[in-house]
C-alpha cells in the first residue's frame, strides 16, 4: 500500500479544495493510504469536516503566514519522518514552496491549477503578484512531476519552461433539488453565473451584456449571481432589479437546478469547476473564448457556445439573443453526457492513481 501525503494551505471551500476532495474520495484504499496536512488554521468556509468524514488521517499545523516562516519547515519534516510517505502531493504556492525544500528525498509531485502570471497580478496587485508568479514558476521548474489540471494549462506552462502532464479536472454529479419556492423568485429564463466577484471573473462584463440584451430585445429573464468578493458593492450599484446577488450559498446545485443557462466571462481559468458542475446539472454553457473554455467546448460543442472578449459586450449580447436557437433539449443531454463521461471525478481520480503508481 502506497502512503500519499497531501499538503495544502487550508481546506477553504474553493475549486482546488473540491478537486482534491474528489481525488481522495475516489482512491482505491486497497492501494493507497491518504494522509492530509494543512498549513494554517481553517477559515469559516472550510471543508475540513467533509474530508474528515472520509476517515482519513489529517493534521493541521495551524500556523499563521508569519509563524509559518519560522516553524513550518521543522514541523513538516517531523510529519514526513513520522508518516513515512511513499509520495508527497502538493497544490498551491505555499505548499509547493515548502515541500520543494523539505521533501527529505521523498518523491514529490504538484498540481498546477492556474497560470501564476495570469492570476496573481490581478489578485494581489501587479508588483506583488508578479513577484509571487516568478517565485511559483521557479518552484514548479524544480519539481520533476508536475500535473496540469487542463491541457491548456499544460501548454501555457510549457511556454514558461515547465514540463507537465495533463489530468483534466473532474466533478461529482450531485443533482440539485427542484425547489419551487426558489424558482418562483426569479423570472424565467434564468441565467446563472458562479464564482468569486473579482476582476479575473469579469462579472461586470456579464451584467452589462445582460442589461443591454434586456433593453434591446425587451426580453424577460433573470441573471442570478452566486459568490462573494471585493467587487460586489461596485457591481450592485449599477445592476438592475432583474439581477440577483445571492452571495455564497451552500446549495449551489439547487440554484443550478432552477436555471436555464450558465455564463462565464472569465479572463483566465484552470479548468473551472463551476462550468463542469453546470454541465453536470444539464445546463448549456455560454463561455468566453479563453483556452480552458475552448478545451471544454471541444468536448461538448452541442452544449456550449463561445464568445470573443475582444468583441466587447456586444459579443455576449449576440449570444444571449440567439440562445434559444443555439440550445435545445439535446443540449441538456449532451451537457450531462460530457460531465459523466469526460469530466467526471472518478475518471480524474483514476488518472491520478495511475500516475501515483
Amino acid at each position: 500500500m502506497k502512503r500519499i501525503l497531501y499538503v495544502v494551505s487550508t481546506l477553504k471551500r474553493s475549486g482546488p479544495t473540491n478537486q482534491l476532495l474528489s481525488i481522495i474520495k475516489n482512491l482505491n484504499l486497497l492501494n493507497f493510504k491518504p494522509i492530509l496536512v494543512t498549513l494554517s488554521a481553517e477559515p469559516e468556509d472550510s471543508r475540513w469536516n467533509d474530508y474528515e468524514s472520509l476517515g482519513i488521517e489529517m493534521h493541521s499545523l495551524s500556523l499563521t503566514r508569519l509563524s509559518g516562516l519560522f516553524f513550518a519547515k521543522a514541523k513538516l519534516k517531523k510529519i514526513i519522518a513520522r508518516t513515512q510517505p511513499d509520495l508527497i502531493h502538493t497544490q498551491g504556492i505555499r505548499a509547493d514552496s515548502l515541500i520543494s525544500s523539505v521533501s527529505n528525498g521523498v518523491p514529490w509531485m504538484l498540481t498546477a491549477r492556474n497560470i501564476p502570471f495570469d492570476d496573481y497580478p490581478m489578485k494581489y496587485g501587479y508588483i506583488r503578484g508578479s513577484l509571487m508568479a516568478k517565485k511559483h514558476n521557479a518552484i514548479q521548474r524544480k519539481c520533476l512531476n508536475v500535473i496540469a489540471c487542463s491541457k491548456s494549462i499544460q501548454k501555457k506552462l510549457f511556454s514558461f519552461g515547465i514540463s507537465s502532464i495533463p489530468i483534466q479536472n473532474g466533478v461529482s454529479i450531485i443533482n440539485g433539488k427542484l425547489n419551487q419556492t426558489l424558482s418562483n423568485r426569479f423570472e424565467s429564463p434564468v441565467f446563472i453565473s458562479v464564482g468569486s466577484l473579482i476582476s479575473r471573473k469579469n462579472t461586470q462584463f456579464i451584467i452589462e451584456a445582460f442589461q443591454i440584451w434586456k433593453n434591446e430585445t425587451q426580453s424577460v429573464g433573470s441573471l442570478v449571481i452566486l459568490g462573494e468578493g471585493i467587487e460586489r458593492q461596485k457591481l450592485q450599484v449599477f445592476a438592475s432589479k432583474s439581477i440577483h446577488f445571492e452571495g455564497n450559498v451552500s446549495n449551489v446545485t439547487d440554484y443550478l437546478a432552477i436555471s436555464d443557462y450558465f455564463i462565464s466571462a472569465s479572463l483566465s481559468e484552470g479548468l473551472p469547476n463551476t462550468v463542469l458542475e453546470a454541465l453536470g446539472s444539464g445546463l448549456p454553457v455560454i463561455l468566453s473564448e479563453i483556452p480552458p473554455h475552448k478545451e471544454i467546448h471541444l468536448e461538448c460543442d452541442g452544449a456550449s457556445s463561445l464568445f470573443k472578449l475582444s468583441d466587447g459586450v456586444a459579443g455576449l449580447v449576440d449570444e444571449l439573443k440567439n440562445v434559444s436557437k443555439v440550445f435545445d433539449d439535446s443540449s441538456r443531454i449532451d451537457a450531462r453526457r460530457v460531465a459523466n463521461e469526460v469530466f467526471s471525478a472518478e475518471v480524474m481520480s483514476r488518472h491520478y492513481q495511475d500516475y501515483y503508481l
